[in-house]
């Protein structure tokens, strides 16, 4: 115990001062005995000065009589002498009175003597000598008062000094009996023994001093205290109620409410315990946390939440046991109250704390269940992964199963799934039906990224475990897409096929797989020229009850059947299926407006073909086959022996579209065209353009031996020699010198050894840097300075290839140029290097790339208006990129955003948002910030909680920051810390995310409840104080009682999180 409460020791306790006078008779005195009475009268009534100077003529008239034997009373006037000098303060009291014990020790009055000097010092509060002086006093000489009070004093003075056993006999000896010193002694005997454990003796001690008027208001303290420590809870229920309806009320009032509001609470009453709780807490500016802890879950068990919220708050950021204690009830109390979002913050403190393995793994199991809710699947799978390991034979483990089941399925991080469940000994149907999912969810995801040989295992692992049919067809037409990519149409055709009976049988009949089944196939057999297969796999697919012509790829699969018409020379079919694309204005409407001309070309019918071509430039110049429209329209005119209008056309196309992969032919095809105009000179100029600019085409092939008849026209046929060798020398044969040099050096780019290709080629184009082969190594040498992470060098080299024109890597030149001003942030040149890659591109994912490059250059250089113009058009090309139509929604939201519509940019943004993919995340973000920027602090805190399903650090780790920020607007300080040390302590992989998070913390205000204090030793407080002989104060209490010993109970967090998941 660490107080004794503050109280008086009874007034009544009045100085036992010698009553000298009573022992004398009444009498006539003489003159010297009339000085020796007076003197004691004096005494008596403590006008010890008085009293001295009477005693002092006694004595003087005494000695002068020196034949006279000293009479008794002369020995009394030296002892009363003494006696007064000492309660006069005179220095050499103390030594005339250790004088008169020394002459006079067989005197009645020596003992007498050591009593009074003990006294003395008692009064002023010197125990040392007090005990010195008292223990020496001869208790048989005194009166039995005098013996009651000398034992009293000298049991206290060893009270004074620690010497408690020496106390405690003394204590006991003088309670005994009717002195005034009983209760008293009492009161101290029964705190020595409650001190020493002796609780039963205690409370017999303790209940004698408390019939004392003195002592009752102090001893309820104490008792109330004996009560708890034996953890009799119903006793200090009663004692204490009883106690605390005193009037006046007992001392330490506050600390007996305490006391019994922990009695109710451990005997689980809360109702009754948060009753004494209150009253204690009343007007105080702090509490020590254990109790505002117990107030808390008093609270909480109540169902007062908001109350529970309010008390554990500021407990639950302490860390030690009873922080992670409150951490817990707090996000108990936060989720009965529907606030989730704080409730996982404070399961998160009490699931990383250590001091309580029991609610380590319940805060766990719980913090887990509230993402799961949430929908942050991602960060279930990460604080449930090592849960079997941590916490092995648990009883929630079945639970856990079932809740990372169901968050696997809903998690981007498929990765970390697989991995978990390939390492478990065991797996249920249930789980090998998850694995199933996840394997064919993480092969996606891998496709998606262009990871497609990552991804084949993947989907054959799906398969292994094929319990979902709808799954299981899913992943062969999956495989079927990779194979197609890769070229690879035997292995497609299986896989398509596979699928294509799959879809007809259990949960894949009700889904479009026979219709992806056809289209996969139709395209394989396509690509592989097998018109006649491909054609019933289109026309099934159109002819499907499901297919509309609101399909993505409605109009795509038109477009193909009618090309296996063409190709078998079905023309009405296929202008039929041309026409019906154009009329719908489909997507790629330009290609059939070509096709049907080429079409319409073969069918004789040359006007309509031309006007098709004119339709086709004038709807949609910038279309990829505008190139194709203009060199078609010239080949038209040419056809027909029309030569100038096909010069013209043939120089439109020359002329306006130099970068055009046809420029060769043109150039051919316009030469020819002049010679039979009988223009021999320029028909010669243009075939040695097309040998000099293009030796290693067709073209040039046919260049030669048209050349050599316009010469012999002209009759300059010696010179062909020199262009035939010319064009022999830019066409080595594969044993020739510079070829096999070129080869040498192209071998190792082609085998990613760019360090050592880099010499190779430098040394080649030095030796022949006209050669017709230079053109592709000067590409490969640009991109191996690339591949080096050299950009320096890299830039000029591939801005030259793009100049000259000549490679047949020109267009991946284009790409990578643009990609490289982009990442220089020199976005006009990067938009307009897009926009040619844009125009050249052969194939709708080359589009779709060169347009997404063209948005972002767009986006940041602050040109909105044609940001959502390319993000348009990106979204209407539907499925060509996945990742392309994804990140058009995005910058469509952040345009918007931007430029200051917000009501605009948060539908577009929660568009976007609904993507897997990065584009998705970002947007989330976005959202939540939004939202955080117009200070609507609950839906963006819903907002910002959401990036943490995605699966990129970037934005996850500034979803954590922004929810940081929105906890600190809202004024909870302690949710705000708890998320930024959880950036720190769980050493997030991004370093700018933990500064923001460091930098964030600083700056928070400090923890408004501060630790406690240690607890210090017993003591018992302030030593008794004396006016005059006999007169005591008792000591006073400078602690309260039972703080310390209000420590949660093990048994106390006792809410089970057992309860199963509904997925």
């Amino acid at each position: 115990m660490k107080f004794i409460p503050r109280m008086a020791l009874a007034a009544t306790l009045s100085a036992a001062a010698p009553l000298a006078a009573q022992a004398q008779q009444t009498q006539v005195f003489t003159n010297d005995q009339r000085f020796f009475q007076e003197g004691l009268e004096l005494f008596d009534r403590g006008k010890y000065g008085a009293a001295q100077q009477s005693f002092q003529r006694y004595l003087d008239l005494t000695q002068r009589r020196s034949g006279e034997l000293p009479s008794s009373h002369t020995t009394d006037a030296e002892y009363y002498y003494a006696v007064s000098g000492l309660y006069l303060f005179h220095p050499d009291a103390e030594d005339r009175i250790l004088a008169f014990a020394a002459n006079h020790p067989a005197h009645p009055k020596a003992p007498e003597a050591f009593f009074q000097l003990g006294k003395f010092y008692f009064d002023k509060k010197d125990y040392v000598r007090a005990v010195d002086y008292l223990q020496r006093v001869g208790a048989d000489n005194l009166t039995g008062e005098q013996r009651a009070e000398s034992e009293f004093k000298l049991a206290y003075s060893y009270f004074a000094q620690k010497e408690f056993d020496k106390a405690k006999l003394l204590f006991d000896r003088t309670k005994q009996g009717s002195t005034e010193y009983r209760f008293a002694s009492s009161y101290y005997a029964g705190y020595l023994a409650y001190r020493a454990g002796d609780y039963a003796g205690a409370r017999r001690d303790l209940a004698v001093a408390e019939q004392n008027d003195a002592y009752r208001p102090v001893v309820p303290a104490v008792m109330s205290q004996i009560y708890y420590k034996e953890g009799d809870f119903d006793g200090l229920i009663g004692y204490g109620t009883k106690a605390l309806a005193q009037t006046p009320p007992p001392q330490s009032a506050d600390e007996i409410q305490l006391l019994v509001g922990d009695a109710y609470y451990q005997k689980q009453d809360f109702k009754k315990a948060a009753e004494y709780f209150d009253r204690y807490a009343a007007g105080r500016k702090k509490i020590d946390p254990e109790v505002q802890y117990k107030i808390g879950y008093a609270n909480y068990k109540m169902g007062d939440f908001k109350g529970a919220i309010g008390s554990l708050k500021g407990v639950a950021a302490r860390r030690d046991s009873l922080g992670q204690n409150a951490a817990y009830h707090l996000g108990l109390s936060y989720l009965q109250s529907n606030q989730k979002q704080l409730a996982l913050n404070s399961f998160d403190a009490a699931r990383k704390a250590n001091y309580d393995k029991n609610i380590t793994e319940n805060a766990t199991v719980k913090y887990a269940q509230v993402n799961y809710e949430l929908g942050n699947a991602p960060e279930v799978v990460a604080s449930l992964k090592d849960f079997s390991k941590r916490f092995p034979r648990s009883k929630n483990q079945a639970v856990v199963d079932d809740i990372l089941s169901e968050s696997f399925l809903n998690s981007s991080d498929y990765a970390q799934a697989l991995n978990y469940l390939d390492n478990l000994d065991e797996r249920s149907s249930k789980l090998n039906a998850t694995y199933q999912r996840v394997s064919y969810l993480q092969a996606a995801t891998l496709y998606n990224n262009g990871r497609f040989n990552e991804a084949l295992p993947l989907l054959d692992k799906s398969l292994k475990y094929p319990q979902d049919d709808a799954l299981r067809a899913a992943a062969q037409v999956l495989k079927g897409e990779i194979y197609s990519i890769g070229q690879k149409y035997p292995e497609a055709i299986q896989s398509y096929t596979a699928a294509a009976r799959t879809a007809r049988s259990g949960s894949a009949a009700e889904a479009d797989f026979d219709q992806r089944a056809r289209y996969g196939l139709g395209y394989a057999y396509y690509n592989t020229k097998q018109y006649d297969r491909a054609r019933p796999q289109f026309q099934a697919y159109l002819s499907d009850p499901q297919a509309k012509p609101t399909d993505p790829n409605y109009y795509d699969v038109t477009l193909r059947l009618a090309d296996t018409y063409y190709v078998a020379k079905n023309y009405q079919q296929a202008l039929d299926l041309y026409d019906k694309a154009i009329q719908a204005n489909a997507q790629d409407k330009d290609y059939a407006y070509y096709q049907k001309s080429l079409t319409l070309g073969l069918m004789g019918r040359r006007d309509e073909a031309s006007r098709n071509l004119s339709t086709l430039l004038k709807t949609n110049p910038n279309s990829r086959y505008a190139d194709d429209a203009v060199y078609q329209q010239a080949q038209l005119d040419f056809e027909s022996g029309n030569f100038q209008p096909a010069v013209d056309g043939f120089t439109r196309l020359i002329q306006n579209r130099p970068n055009s992969p046809l420029i060769p032919q043109a150039l051919q095809k316009r030469g020819v065209a002049y010679a039979n105009l009988n223009q021999h000179e320029k028909a010669v100029a243009d075939y040695r353009q097309v040998l000099t600019q293009y030796p290693q085409t067709k073209s040039a092939n046919t260049a030669l031996y048209s050349l050599q008849e316009s010469l012999t026209a002209l009759g300059r046929t010696e010179e062909f020699d020199q262009y035939l060798a010319q064009y022999k020398q830019q066409n080595p044969s594969s044993n020739a010198t510079e070829s096999v040099e070129f080869e040498a050096a192209k071998s190792l780019y082609l085998a990613e050894k760019y360090q050592q290709a880099i010499p190779r080629l430098e040394s080649y184009l030095k030796q022949y840097p006209s050669n017709a082969l230079a053109a592709d190594g000067r590409y490969f040498l640009a991109d191996s300075y690339l591949k080096l992470n050299n950009k320096t060098e890299a830039l000029p080299r591939l801005r030259a290839v793009v100049e000259e024109g000549k490679s047949e890597f020109v267009n991946r030149a284009v790409g990578r140029v643009a990609d490289l001003e982009f990442e220089n942030k020199n976005y006009a040149e990067a938009a307009k290097y897009y926009t040619r890659l844009r125009e050249v591109s052969q194939n709708k994912r080359e589009v779709a790339n060169a347009g997404l490059g063209l948005m972002k250059s767009y986006y940041e250089s602050g040109d909105f208006v044609g940001t959502r113009r390319v993000a348009e058009e990106l979204r209407a090309q539907g499925n060509a990129s996945p990742t392309a139509s994804n990140a058009a929604l995005l910058y469509l939201g952040k345009a918007s955003y931007k430029a200051g519509n917000l009501d605009q940019a948060i539908p577009e943004l929660t568009t976007a948002a609904a993507a897997a993919d990065e584009s998705g995340a970002e947007a989330q973000y976005l959202i939540a910030d939004v939202l955080y920027q117009q200070k609507k602090y609950p839906e963006a805190l819903d907002a910002a909680y959401k990036t943490n399903a995605s699966n990129y650090e970037l934005w996850q780790g500034r979803g954590f920051l922004l929810i940081a920020d929105i906890y600190a607007a809202q004024g909870e300080t302690f949710q705000a810390r708890a998320t930024l040390n959880s950036i720190i302590d769980n050493k997030f992989p991004l370093a700018e995310i933990i500064e923001g998070a460091k930098q964030r913390l600083s700056a928070l205000p400090a923890d408004a409840t501060p630790a406690p204090a240690a607890p210090g030793k017993a003591a018992p407080g302030k030593t008794p104080t004396t006016s005059k002989p006999g007169t005591t104060t008792a000591p006073t209490s400078k602690k309260a009682p039972g703080r310390n010993s209000l420590v949660p109970t093990p048994a106390q967090p006792a809410d089970s999180t057992s309860t199963t998941v509904e997925p």
